[in-house]
């Protein structure tokens, strides 16, 4: 019999590993570093030394994570928190590509990906109503909106021309 991911995430889901399991990792994880690092039972090394100092800190970080699992309220939270951080993080690094592919906007050909990436970041806007419903598509948006856009943009590109006229000539000169 041949087992593929999907089948394991199912089964692994149906046994209760990403409502429990993970969210005791989690919560066991970060209450541990937390009590480790603030020394709060005392120290594992130095002339004073309390050898027992993270078993305490173990059962006390294990206690937390149980008891936390006691209601359904930590796995749904969790259950939709991480979907919505992973979905902010794939735009987040979409965003780092796309300013890498900008570059320091000083090349010649660098408003192409100015525009590029302004026309990426419009189309996931137009299908953020797809995804996650409600009004906040972009479609909606530009309806509401376009002639003030319009006249934005004029405004900021007529600024934009304006001083950049200015800054090509020499400047005077400074006397102290």
């Amino acid at each position: 019999m041949v087992l593929d991911i999907t089948q394991v995430l199912n089964e692994w889901a149906a046994q209760g590993v990403f409502s429990y399991l993970f969210p005791f990792l989690i919560i066991f994880a970060v209450v541990f570093a937390i009590l480790q690092k603030t020394r709060l039972f005392g120290d594992a090394t130095g002339t004073n030394a309390n050898k027992n100092v993270a078993g305490i800190n173990a059962i006390i970080a294990v206690s937390i994570g149980l008891l936390s699992l006691l209601n359904d309220q930590v796995p749904t939270f969790f259950a939709v928190l991480f979907p919505k951080f992973g979905i902010a993080l794939s735009i987040f690094l979409v965003l780092l590509i796309l300013l890498g592919f900008v570059g320091n906007g000083h090349t010649k050909a660098g408003w192409v990906g100015w525009v590029l990436g302004v026309g990426v970041i419009l189309w996931a806007w137009s299908e953020w109503e797809d995804m996650f419903g409600g009004s906040f598509a972009f479609t909606n948006f530009l309806d509401q909106y376009f002639w003030g856009l319009v006249l934005l943009v004029a405004i900021a590109g007529l600024i934009y021309f304006i001083v950049k006229g200015d800054s090509g000539g020499s400047t005077p000169p400074r006397t102290v």
